[in-house]
Parts: structure tokens; C-alpha cells; sequence
């Protein structure tokens, strides 16, 4: 191909966000598979994956002719609907007015009118009406409703009430377990036992090679010949295998080859695509032990089968007993090298006084009071105890509990009484006596503190 035709070729890769195109989509055959056999079923799935792993993207193939489809599923039987809390949700009405706008988008026929007050009556008409469609409802992000604090248990109740009555099916997309990312209400509610979970991490070795044949063959650049180079950068991760393709493609647009010598200069602009990436994991996303795990692979070291390790290989950032990207190695080191302390041993034992008041073992999670090891927190009430511990005998205000909490994300989405009711929930774990708080200490007007 000359470089004139070159220069006129669109870069096929894409990592800006999600993809909507079924053409554009790629490998997760296995969870595919699985969800529409759920359905088929009466079944709901919980998928679970980091950021970027493509969870948006898997909700709107769920919804492609293609898809049906290649799975042997009956497009005609079943109705879906896509919702996104990010738009917006912030209570059940509001839930139920996005729920009716997207069954009459998918289903036209049903010639829905707006309304003004929304109810669970007004769901179970329109369902009703349906019929013999079973609803699909496909909940993107669905920790910003079980997080914000303004969803009932009734509301939870609710939605398993229409699986069972109606036959509605719920596909949820989420970064962690509903159990993790479910406040304890709906955690003991029915709701959760009706999902079955799906983690997606990395591809498989099939889903990565056929990925780089056909967008090789697509393009007309040589991407498959860099095969073994873009698995030792980005791993099978899909959006970290977008990212490398991209800057391949870009350098043979412009040269018509693919040096030795430019082989340095892509890995220096994947690492700086990736950078922030691998920051916003490490600082939000992975705990003490996963990151004590990483900082042991990272240096070589053989680490034996454990949860953690497998939880990792689940989430996609270890492929064969190493960190899927050889750029995440170099992250991790260069984060040593420039002194943060990064433990790469599990204590799992005090090496302190602990006979009074809390300490926490960070590397192992565990949290002693007044010299004796207390069962698990919860994964939200653990890192608001560890942001106090942080910060002990300082105030916390609202917004650096929800950054450390939630995120960033959900600074303007968890409100006062939400963050009320996990303090509450921490001090019937740590303190003596709930009543009379000795540790977690509200300061009215300005936040809590964490007396050591």
C-alpha cells in the first residue's frame, strides 16, 4: 500500500469509550454465552469488571440482532432495556420513568405515553401489556444506585418482585460483587440471590489472536505480525490491546513499516496512555493485598495459588503468574524507586502495641480494637476506617470521605445520610459500646475523626 493510501486509512483502534458497533465488537464468547443461557432461563447475571474492561460495551451487544443470534436466542421473545444511573437517577421514580421510556424505545408498538408520576403500578401495567415479551433490564453502573443512599430496600424488593411475578430478567454491570458494592439492607434482601456472577478480565488467548487477524485483515496493516510485542505490553486486556494496535497503526501509517528502533518510542507512548490508568487503579481499586501480590510479581518473585491471586487473574491485571503489561511492571517499580513504600510481604500478624485503641494491619486488612483481631468489615466500611486511620485525630469533612470511599465520581451523587448510616455501621463493628462512640467521633458541622 503507498503512503498516500496510507495516510487516507482510519485508525480502526478505539479506547475513547464505549463501542456501540457489533462489527467493532470482540471476544467474550464464554460470558455471551452464559448470559443468554441464563435468560433463556429466567436467569439474571451480575457482570463484574474494572474500569474499561468493557462492560458497557458487552450491555449493548446484549442487545444486537448478532448477538441473538450467534447464541441460538429467539430475538422476538425478549424486550430489552438499557439504563444508565450516570444520566441523572437519583430515586425510584426517576428509575421507573427511564425504566417505560426505554421498553417503549425498544418496543414501539406499545405506543407508551410520558408520565408524570411514574409507579410501581404504572411498571407492572406496561409489563402486563407486554407480555408474552419477557423484559431484559440491563443496568449499567449499577453501584450508583446501591450506593447514593436514596433507593428504599422496598425499591430492591421491588425489582426481585418482577423477576418473579414477570419473569423480568436483570443483566447488572458493576466493578465489584454485589455483595461488596450492595449496602447491607439489600445485601440481606432476596435481590442479590437471583444473579449469577461474571468477571471480565482478559481475553482468551483464541479471542486476542482473532482480534489482531481481523482487524489486521480489515485495515490492511500488519498488526498480526506484532503479536507476541503487543501481549508482552498490553497483555489480553481488551482496552490496553486497543491502546498498543493504536499506536502501532499510527507508526505504519506514517512509515509504511514497523522498526526495531520505534519499538522503544511505542512502549514510551503506551506508558503514557496508560499512566493515568494504572494510577487511578492503584490509588482507588486494589487493595492491600492485591497491591503487596503485584509488587512480588512485578520483582520476579514466585507467589503460590491464593483468593487474592486468583481474584487478580479474574480481574485480568495477571496473566501466567506476571502483571498482564509489561508497562504495569514498570509502573509498580518506578513507584518504588521513587520511595513510596509499597509492601511486598503480608504480615499477618501485629507489630505494634495494640492492648488499646485500633490499629490496622494494613497489609493483611485486618483490624484489631483494644488488643484483640475482629471479624471483616465490609469492603466500603473498611476503606472509610483506613481513610480515618490515615488521618488520625484530624477531622474528615464529606468530600475526602467520599473520594476514598466511593470515588471521585460519586462526590456529588452520596449524600449526608449515607455516609451517616456507613459511620453508623462501622461503630457497631469497632467500638465497645455503639452509644457511647470512643474512636469514631462525629465533630457536628464539619465531618468525623478517628480518636487514637
Amino acid at each position: 500500500m503507498t503512503s498516500d493510501k496510507r495516510s487516507t486509512v482510519a485508525n480502526p483502534y478505539y479506547y475513547g469509550g464505549p463501542l456501540t458497533e457489533p462489527a467493532d465488537f470482540f471476544g467474550r464468547g464464554e460470558q455471551l454465552q452464559t448470559v443468554f443461557e441464563r435468560l433463556g432461563k429466567g436467569g439474571s447475571s451480575s457482570l463484574i469488571g474494572e474500569r474499561r474492561a468493557g462492560k458497557t460495551s458487552l450491555l449493548y451487544h446484549l442487545m444486537t440482532e448478532i448477538a441473538r443470534r450467534t447464541h441460538a436466542v429467539d430475538g422476538g421473545s425478549l424486550a430489552f432495556a438499557y439504563i444508565n444511573p450516570e444520566l441523572g437517577i437519583r430515586e425510584p421514580a426517576a428509575f421507573y420513568q427511564r425504566l417505560l421510556e426505554a421498553i417503549g424505545e425498544q418496543v414501539p408498538s406499545l405506543a407508551l405515553s410520558p408520565s408524570a408520576d411514574p409507579t410501581t403500578r404504572s411498571v407492572e401495567a406496561v409489563l402486563k401489556r407486554l407480555s408474552p415479551q419477557r423484559l431484559v433490564v440491563l443496568l449499567d453502573e449499577f453501584q450508583d444506585i446501591t450506593s447514593i443512599g436514596s433507593f428504599p430496600a422496598e425499591f430492591f424488593r421491588f425489582l426481585r418482585g418482577l423477576a418473579g411475578t414477570y419473569g423480568v430478567c436483570f443483566v447488572t454491570a458493576t466493578m465489584e460483587e454485589l455483595s461488596e458494592c450492595c449496602p447491607e439492607e439489600v445485601v440481606s434482601s432476596p435481590f442479590p440471590g437471583i444473579f449469577a456472577s461474571l468477571y471480565l478480565g482478559s481475553w482468551t488467548e483464541t479471542e486476542f489472536e482473532h482480534f489482531l487477524a481481523e482487524t489486521s485483515t480489515r485495515s490492511g496493516a500488519p498488526i498480526k505480525a506484532f503479536q507476541t510485542e503487543i501481549e508482552r505490553l498490553a497483555g489480553r486486556f481488551p482496552f490496553f490491546v486497543q491502546v498498543a494496535c493504536h499506536c502501532y497503526f499510527d507508526l505504519w501509517r506514517q512509515h509504511g513499516k514497523v522498526t526495531p528502533q520505534d519499538e522503544a518510542g511505542i512502549q514510551r507512548r503506551f506508558a503514557d496512555e496508560a499512566r493515568s490508568h494504572f494510577d487511578r487503579t492503584w490509588r482507588s481499586h486494589l487493595t492491600a493485598q492485591e497491591k503487596a501480590l503485584l509488587v512480588s510479581l512485578a520483582h520476579g518473585r514466585e507467589c503460590p495459588e491464593s483468593p487474592t491471586l486468583h481474584l487478580l487473574e479474574l480481574k485480568g491485571y495477571v496473566v501466567g503468574k506476571r502483571p498482564f503489561s509489561s508497562a504495569l511492571t514498570d509502573f509498580i517499580l518506578r513507584r518504588e524507586e521513587s520511595g513510596e513504600e509499597l509492601l511486598s510481604e503480608l504480615p499477618t500478624a501485629p507489630k505494634g502495641p495494640v492492648t488499646r485503641g485500633i490499629w490496622v494491619d494494613k497489609a493483611a486488612g485486618d483490624v484489631w480494637v483494644d488488643g484483640k483481631r475482629i471479624p471483616p468489615l465490609t469492603k466500603l466500611e473498611y476503606k472509610l476506617l483506613l481513610y480515618l486511620y490515615d488521618n488520625s485525630n484530624c477531622i474528615c469533612d464529606k468530600y475526602g470521605l467520599v473520594e476514598a470511599v466511593w470515588s471521585s465520581d460519586y462526590i456529588d451523587k452520596v449524600d449526608d445520610p449515607r455516609i451517616a448510616k456507613l459511620v453508623s455501621r462501622l461503630r457497631e463493628d469497632i467500638e465497645p459500646d455503639p452509644k457511647d462512640c470512643r474512636y469514631v467521633v462525629t465533630v457536628h458541622g464539619r465531618g468525623y475523626k478517628l480518636v487514637t
